[in-house]
Order: C-alpha cells, then structure tokens, then sequence
C-alpha cells in the first residue's frame, strides 16, 4: 500500500507502533470496535469463547493494513 506511513516500527520487539493521528485513530475506532462486539455479546448471551473468537479474527484481519501502513518492516528489535 502506498501513501503516507501511519505506524513505525517498534523500537523493542515486534511489531509497530502508531506515528501520526492516522494510526491513534485507527487504533481508537479498533478498540471502540472491539468494545461494541464485547457489549453486543453479552447482550446477546453468546458464550466467552465466541467473543474471544471473533475478537482474534478482527484483529487478524487488521494486521496486513497496519503491516502495509508501516514506514519499515516487521522484525524483531531489542538492542
């Protein structure tokens, strides 16, 4: 994806990290995202592990748009 870098990479470990309003706003908008399914499943009455479950897809399926909005690669960093 091209355009402008919204994530770096982290300084320690892997992963990235957000480097403009872009990325907080992405992460904002994931955890209010992630805070209506929980309020929804438990309205619902639907069991942990499905909550659990849809969870990890979300963010699964949000990690190549944050790989592809990172100025560098992903690798392990700890010096």
């Amino acid at each position: 994806m091209t355009g402008e870098a919204w994530f770096r990479p982290k300084r320690f470990g892997y992963g990235a990290t957000p480097s403009n309003w872009k990325g907080w706003a992405f992460v904002g908008l994931f955890i209010l995202v992630v805070v209506a399914v929980v309020a929804v499943t438990i309205a619902k009455g639907l069991t942990a592990w499905l909550t659990i479950l849809i969870i990890l897809a979300l963010t699964g399926a949000i990690i190549p748009f944050i790989k592809a909005k990172t100025d560098g690669e992903w690798r392990w960093r700890w010096h």
